[in-house]
């Protein structure tokens, strides 16, 4: 289900991806130009996406290709990559920290990496920041963002994205947050 849009950044996130070596499919090209659908205002068509793909099916992919958009093109604040465990969390954020490296102009660009366990970040010269972490109340205490993804979002409880709901009420300082849930589906018996 996709809402109607004006205009996409779609083609301008994959091509984004494509630089830094990160190839999609035609599916995950299609949720990319879907997702990143504008308004005649500007403003995103779909403020919330949800995306529920099988285990090792490529979602990831499409969080690395919106994230890094989101960073270097877009020039979103701040963006939040929430996982239900840190391992994932910190897996992203080693996927995301190698496709930057990758890409001089990208890499350049970088002012601060925070490798610690449960707090890494990647921080530009131009005060852009992307957090991994799990989804705890104090990761997000003050902070305002862009956008917020739920990676396993089949294990994400209404406490959980209460904790980050305050800081998408203040808005960012675009006013246009986009909200990803991705996950795998679960079994309903376990």
């Amino acid at each position: 289900n996709v809402p109607d849009y004006r205009t996409s950044s779609g083609d301008e996130a994959v091509a984004c991806a494509e630089l830094a070596g990160l190839i999609l499919d035609d599916w995950q090209r299609f949720v990319l130009e879907s997702a990143l659908g504008e308004r005649a205002d500007g403003k995103w068509s779909a403020a919330t996406v949800g995306l529920c793909v099988g285990r090792q099916n490529g979602k990831n992919s499409i969080l690395e290709a919106r994230e890094l958009f989101g960073l270097f093109v877009l020039g979103e604040r701040t963006i939040l990559h929430t996982a239900h465990l840190q391992t994932t969390a910190s897996e992203q954020f080693r996927r995301i920290r190698a496709l930057i490296a990758g890409i001089p102009e990208f890499e350049s660009r970088v002012a601060k990496v925070n490798r610690g366990k449960g707090t890494e970040s990647i921080e530009l010269i131009t005060g852009q920041r992307i957090f991994f972490t799990t989804r705890t109340a104090s990761v997000v205490r003050g902070q305002t963002f862009d956008l917020v993804v739920y990676d396993e979002a089949m294990h994400l409880s209404e406490h959980e994205r209460s904790s980050v709901t305050p800081t998408l009420a203040a808005l960012s300082l675009h006013g246009n947050v986009q909200t990803w849930y991705t996950g795998s589906a679960v079994d309903q018996l376990n």
